[in-house]
């Protein structure tokens, strides 16, 4: 089972990729690890990134991706460009997107630990959201 959970902060896609075998969970090894959309008005620079992250679940053949929801509106509303940066992954047609809410998350993790440490701390989000993922599909 391999699976890819996704954070989405400011301007900035972070990508955590794991895979539970039968020998234990393994971090999925690829160059793409985060992706930054410096500018989201530039038609090119957007091109490049929806081209990077495509590539990514294609090379990877994710059985399940997911991102964690953010805030619409309000005080705490995610950033627009989090946004853009959403649709671009939304595009894969070959896996659904599924989006999980931090509030499930921590219930999750009320009960459970994280056994699998994210090889960056910048990926400490997404590699939790991944290993629900794992932990909830082989239950």
């Amino acid at each position: 089972m391999k699976v890819l959970g996704i954070s989405l902060e400011g301007s900035t896609g972070i990508f955590s990729g794991l895979e539970k075998t039968e020998s234990g969970i393994f971090e999925i090894s690829d160059k793409l690890k985060k992706v930054q959309l410096k500018e989201h008005l530039d038609s090119n620079e957007v091109q490049s990134i929806h081209e990077g992250i495509h590539s990514f679940l294609e090379r990877n053949n994710f059985d399940q991706i997911a991102i964690i929801k953010r805030g619409t509106k309000g005080t705490f509303a995610a950033s627009p460009i989090s946004f853009k940066i959403e649709g671009l992954i939304q595009m894969y047609p070959k896996v659904e997107i599924e989006f999980i809410a931090p509030a499930t998350l921590r219930a999750f993790y009320k009960k459970n630990e994280n056994t699998f440490s994210p090889k960056y701390a910048y990926q400490k989000a997404s590699n939790d959201l991944a290993f629900y993922l794992l932990e909830r599909t082989t239950k």
